[in-house]
């Protein structure tokens, strides 16, 4: 085990066996943590320009909840079916605080060590695939508390945290979950 990995096990939420109370629709999403390059690095999913709802938007994979499917099975699904990565390349580490999305989901966001694998994306769900070394991310210089650029839904655009990812932008309900845990890292 990594020290990343053994600090996120004391620092995050249990792993949840079920959805937490809510009215909304259940969602998962999965915040995998990968070593690249001989650094911690969280995986991020870009989705195609294309497409109806989130186009051209960073988050992790993820998606809605199939009936029966517990938070983790969700996550892990939904990754395998995005990226490719098998579930037995994932080893969970625990959870953060599930948050609203702007389109009214409750989502769940595991985190997880991913074994070194090959990917194979989704071309109707992932465009590609960007990193982000986590030493990076907890660096708050390189944070912004903005307006997004676009509309995403009809309601006013909210301040939502931005985080420069090469040639993309972090923003919105993926950023304000990789703030939670930055919190849980910098939490002396």
């Amino acid at each position: 085990m990594s020290p990343l990995d053994d600090l996120l096990r004391r620092r995050l939420d249990p792993i949840p066996g079920s959805w937490p109370e809510s009215s909304l629709r259940h969602a998962a999403v999965l915040c995998p943590v990968v070593e690249r390059d001989g650094t911690d690095q969280l995986l991020f999913a870009v989705r195609p320009a294309n497409l109806r709802r989130h186009a051209g938007q960073v988050g992790f994979p993820g998606g809605m909840q199939d009936p029966g499917e517990s938070p983790v099975q969700t996550a892990l699904r939904e990754c395998e079916e995005e990226i490719g990565a098998p579930t037995t390349a994932v080893t969970m580490l625990g959870t953060l605080p599930p948050r609203e999305s702007s389109s009214h989901i409750m989502v769940s966001c595991l985190v997880a060590r991913l074994q070194p694998v090959e990917l194979t994306l989704a071309p109707a769900e992932v465009e590609r695939v960007l990193y982000a070394p986590v030493a990076d991310l907890c660096d708050e210089s390189r944070w912004q508390e903005r307006a997004p650029l676009v509309r995403v839904t009809g309601t006013p655009a909210r301040k939502s945290p931005h985080f420069p990812l090469s040639d993309a932008m972090l923003w919105g309900l993926t950023a304000r979950f990789v703030r939670d845990l930055v919190a849980r890292l910098s939490n002396d």
